[in-house]
């Protein structure tokens, strides 16, 4: 490092959805080696590269992945609704029997396209970290990026490779890496370019071990990331009080969970699951982003983001949206009848201003409790990604 430079570390800020993806390609690859993937026969009948549900959880609670059946099948659940394995003939959520599951990888039927570009992100990262040179420290402009590469020699390594065959295609690859969050440029400051001023990374720990109850620790499997209802109803005490609807999920499965938001945003959750195992994400919705951007990214003087400012007035029910979020805020769901709607709010916005407040920061509860003090009548600056500013 130069003398007198600041060490810029590595971060490790990619979405929960990635993570799971490597939980199960991780599992996937311990399961190969395992012995537990390979082919069956039943019912005169032969089903090429498949696990049985009863022999992974035995292999998984053996393994130490999880610590009871219960929670190894609430694990595996996880994974099968991310799209990652699927019953052999799609018939099975995932279960402690003698039933075959295949992983999508194994025969190529995902029809994820953000899965299909994560798996080519895993096989981008292998093969470059094994070429010499190609991913290093690099000392810009005082600064000492770690496991870094210029986006010029990305340019030209992809290139001949399987995956792009031009440099156009090499580019357009390096700018679906970036919007999905797989690289990342090393300041966010800077969308995928081919230029060798400009360095990237990656932007997720590929090497580092993970279990299956890792599922778990997530927070998106946690209250907090639970979208937060604007909605009013009246109070027989308080005629004016904000009370967000309670929120039931439920699917066909043997364990229901039901959570309700108090008025300050906070979640609770019970279960009658009776090994206790809060698996409630099972059913909670899918994220609307493709991919989420950074508060950072949103702010660059280069973001494809458009600010655009409208007035919402509440009904009796209230403003007709939801969010998500942990900091970017943004709008996940926009009832189509609502009062929201009618003012031009859409999904995948990014709230960046309440009352010409700033919340770009602030996560999707403190965001609407900020929301939800005002009276009836709401002055909101959101962004849109300029793709789809025609559509607002």
């Amino acid at each position: 490092m130069e003398a007198g430079g600041t060490e810029r570390e590595r971060t490790h800020s990619f979405s929960e959805k990635h993570e799971i993806y490597l939980i199960g390609e991780q599992l996937r690859r311990d399961m190969n080696s395992s012995m537990l993937i390979r082919d069956r026969r039943y019912h005169l009948r032969n089903y090429r590269q498949c696990f049985a549900g009863n022999e992974t959880v035995d292999w998984l609670l053996r393994c130490k992945h999880c610590s009871s059946r219960a929670a190894s099948v609430a694990g595996m659940r996880i994974l099968q609704n991310h799209g990652i394995f699927h019953h052999v003939c799609d018939d099975h959520t995932f279960k402690d029997d003698q039933l075959f599951y295949r992983f999508r990888r194994d025969d190529d039927t995902s029809a994820d396209k953000d899965l299909t570009l994560f798996y080519t992100g895993i096989q981008i990262y292998l093969r470059m970290t094994k070429k010499k040179g190609l991913v290093s420290d690099f000392v810009h402009a005082g600064q000492t990026y770690h496991n870094a590469f210029m986006g010029s020699k990305f340019v030209e390594w992809l290139t001949g490779q399987k995956e792009a065959v031009t440099r156009e295609d090499a580019i357009y690859l390096g700018r679906q890496l970036l919007e999905n969050n797989i690289i990342r440029h090393v300041t966010d400051d800077h969308h995928f370019r081919n230029a060798e001023s400009l360095f990237y990374q990656f932007s997720i720990d590929f090497d580092r071990r993970r279990v299956l109850s890792d599922v778990f620790k997530l927070p998106a499997t946690m209250s907090r990331l639970s979208p937060v209802r604007l909605s009013f109803s009246v109070d027989s005490h308080d005629e004016h009080s904000v009370m967000p609807k309670p929120i039931t999920h439920k699917e066909d499965r043997d364990d229901v969970y039901t959570g309700s938001f108090d008025r300050s945003g906070s979640g609770s959750w019970s279960s009658d699951n009776e090994q206790g195992i809060d698996t409630r994400e099972l059913n909670a919705p899918k994220s609307v982003m493709l991919r989420q951007a950074t508060a950072d990214e949103l702010e660059s003087l280069d973001t494809p983001y458009i600010k655009h400012r409208m007035r919402i007035i509440s009904d009796s029910v209230g403003y007709g949206f939801v969010l998500r979020g942990d900091g970017p805020t943004y709008v996940q769901t926009v009832d189509p009848t609502g009062p929201a709607a009618s003012a031009g709010l859409k999904v995948r916005q990014y709230v960046y201003a309440v009352n010409c407040v700033n919340v770009l920061r602030k996560n999707h509860k403190d965001v609407g409790r900020t929301i939800m003090s005002n009276e009836n009548v709401l002055d909101i600056t959101v962004l849109t990604h300029r793709r789809d500013v025609n559509n607002v």
